[in-house]
């Protein structure tokens, strides 16, 4: 089921980065916004107990004021004392009642009040009585009683400015905590967020890559399926036209061997036939210019006839459905067998032979296996140098048979042996003699070690020339190599 499928993969990495960036971004308005929060309360808090301990220095000066102007007019009697008494009088009722505006404990509101008031009688008395009045000398002696208040209540707001200060230090720890927390939990969820989408851009990508990759293989069986995109699905589309176009031309190329290869075989027979009729001599005596013509003749003839054959062969191998025979073969005499329909081209070319075939048998298609080691022999001779030598070894190693063929020739570039066993390819290297091949020898050799389950590679030595390795499973209670 699809709950959201984008039209092109660029808005799809689009969706994805927007997905991608909002966590981060909710989380840094959030940072934005607890630090802000901390920030003010801060400041509220710190200008509310400054304020209160600046009041409460005031407060202890006027009364530190006052006390004096009353004593002195307890001594002097001086009518502009009481004025400048008066007037401290009025700072320190403004800043009781700053103080009580504040938002202070309950307290210290109770002991300002109390000061209020002794501080109102201290007033009225030094108001009604004359300087010398034993009332006025009681009322200057409560000054005492309000400096010491007003200290305490100095020292109680410092306490409570160290208090909020902790209490900030306590809130800006905890806020630290939980941003880290956030951004512990929040980068795990952003990783699975990036990695979920780039699992959704990459997939796509990768069943076009496989679908191109089995298009280059020549495997035309599966569709090209590309879910993702729509952009991405129309490419796997167009990808899946050409795969049908693909296998029509693969079909009529299959097709045109088949049906070339069988029209060329009928007449080419006649040829070889007559080519021998006429060097064994029975239609006459030939001179031996005559007979050196036939012979070429002949010798062609079978080369092209074997050329023919591995078209038919290559048409077989290539239908990668065809079935297998399997018997039980015995690969020593099989390759013996072989050996021996290529005597005479080894004897032309004095060839010296090194033949090392354990008894190694397994379960496969005679047949395939037989042209197998015949594409192999046939074009290590090709390549081969008049008395050159010819290798040919066979054991049994890990559960697995091993042959091997090498020859002395020119070998294989390192550059050309990913591609030696492509269909029709031809090295740079030209093989000896009058027909050149048609490059599918060993194409058809890796198609039928492939269809029993082996590979064929191309292996290095320590001489010149090229050798051939086919290794091909078997049950493993085998000989090994010696």
């Amino acid at each position: 089921m699809r709950f959201y499928r984008p039209k092109s993969i660029r808005r799809l990495l689009l969706v994805g980065y927007m997905l991608v960036v909002a966590p981060l971004l909710i989380a840094l308005v959030h940072a934005t916004y607890e630090v802000d929060r901390l920030v003010a309360q801060g400041q509220r808090a710190l200008f509310a107990t400054v304020r209160a301990t600046q009041s409460s220095q005031l407060l202890l000066e006027a009364i530190t004021d006052m006390e004096r102007n009353a004593r002195q007019f307890k001594v002097l009697g001086d009518q502009a004392l009481l004025e400048v008494y008066n007037e401290n009088h009025q700072k320190f009722v403004d800043t009781v009642r700053r103080l009580l505006a504040l938002n202070l404990p309950q307290s210290q509101r109770d002991r300002l009040l109390l000061m209020q008031r002794v501080e109102a009688g201290i007033t009225r008395t030094l108001s009604q009585h004359p300087y010398d009045a034993p009332e006025t000398a009681q009322a200057v002696d409560g000054f005492a009683e309000l400096a010491r208040d007003a200290r305490e209540i100095l020292v109680d707001n410092r306490k409570l400015v160290e208090g909020e200060v902790a209490t900030l230090e306590t809130k800006g720890a905890e806020v630290q905590r939980g941003l880290v927390v956030q951004a512990v939990a929040l980068v795990p969820a952003v990783l699975v967020l990036a990695a979920f989408f780039t699992l959704l851009v990459n997939r796509p990508i990768q069943q076009v890559d496989r679908a191109i990759r089995r298009l280059g293989d020549g495997d035309f069986s599966q569709p090209a399926q590309i879910v993702g995109p729509r952009d991405v699905e129309q490419l796997g589309e167009r990808l899946d036209w050409m795969r049908t176009r693909l296998l029509e031309v693969e079909q009529e190329k299959n097709r045109f061997l088949r049906h070339i290869s069988h029209e060329l075989k009928t007449p080419l027979t006649a040829i070889r036939e007559g080519a021998e009729l006429l060097n064994e001599g029975v239609v006459g005596h030939l001179n031996s210019q005559q007979g050196e013509i036939t012979a070429i003749l002949r010798d062609n003839t079978l080369q092209l006839q074997k050329l023919i054959e591995n078209l038919l062969d290559f048409n077989i191998a290539s239908q990668r459905t065809a079935k297998l025979h399997i018997e039980r073969v015995a690969l020593r005499g099989l390759i013996y067998n072989v050996l021996t329909d290529h005597k005479v081209a080894i004897l032309a070319r004095q060839l010296v032979l090194n033949v090392s075939l354990d008894p190694v048998a397994l379960d496969g298609d005679r047949a395939k296996l037989q042209t197998l080691v015949d594409n192999l022999i046939s074009n290590a001779i090709k390549f081969s140098p008049e008395k050159g030598r010819l290798r040919v070894h066979l054991c049994a190693r890990e559960g697995q048979a091993v042959i091997e063929v090498a020859d002395s020739g020119p070998g294989i570039p390192e550059e050309e042996r990913r591609r030696v066993f492509d269909a029709f390819y031809q090295g740079a290297n030209v093989a000896n003699g009058h027909v050149r091949g048609t490059g599918l020898g060993l194409s058809i050799a890796r198609e039928y070690a492939q269809a029993h389950g082996g590979y064929i590679e191309v292996i290095d030595r320590d001489s010149a020339g090229a050798c051939l390795r086919v290794v091909l499973p078997l049950e493993p209670a085998e000989e090994q190599c010696a």
